[in-house]
């Protein structure tokens, strides 16, 4: 809306991910499981932060307020994964910490969300922490550069709402039977 330019855009975009609460969420997600140790520590650490209103990295969207679909697909790819390159206690303990935020917010609508176990997976596949960040953003940069080229065509602030209007089940396809 402001008028700028693509790559000013891009930029700022690019920008804000560099905060913990959203760019660099997984990453926190994995310094909290490493802190954690071992997955019998996971829901008396889970308890302590609650009660200490600490906020657990990787948990709540503001609009899926139910299981987000994006982290159930992820869990199962960081699961294989895990146990297949060595990270199966990290993924444990994952396991556990999500059991006890369930337990504590689903009544709440506070679930794992996409960051939760995208850290495991890149992990897993090698790719170093510092490469989180622009993973996320180069996800993003096409949308984001649709946005720019609406804008041009038209200067209106958009205020879209994330309404899904596909099938409810859907039967997911194994990859390599794609």
């Amino acid at each position: 809306s402001s008028l700028s330019d693509m790559y000013s855009a891009i930029t700022s975009a690019i920008g804000t991910l560099k905060g913990p609460l959203h760019g660099g969420a997984n990453e926190r997600v994995l310094a909290m499981l490493e802190e954690i140790g071992e997955p019998e520590n996971a829901e008396e650490y889970v308890k302590n932060a609650l009660a200490q209103k600490k906020k657990i990295m990787g948990f709540g969207h503001r609009v899926y307020k139910a299981y987000d679909p994006r982290a159930r697909i992820l869990k199962g790819f960081a699961k294989k994964l895990a146990y297949d390159k060595g990270f199966g206690k990290l993924f444990e303990i994952a396991e556990k910490v999500e059991e006890a935020m369930i337990k504590n917010l689903s009544h709440k609508g506070i679930f794992p969300n996409v960051d939760f176990y995208s850290g495991i997976v890149y992990s897993a596949l090698g790719i170093p922490k510092d490469l989180f960040t622009p993973i996320f953003a180069m996800a993003r940069v096409s949308g984001w550069a649709a946005h720019i080229i609406e804008y041009l065509h038209e200067n209106r602030i958009f205020r879209p709402r994330a309404i899904y209007n596909g099938p409810i089940e859907k039967e997911y396809v194994p990859i390599e039977m794609r």
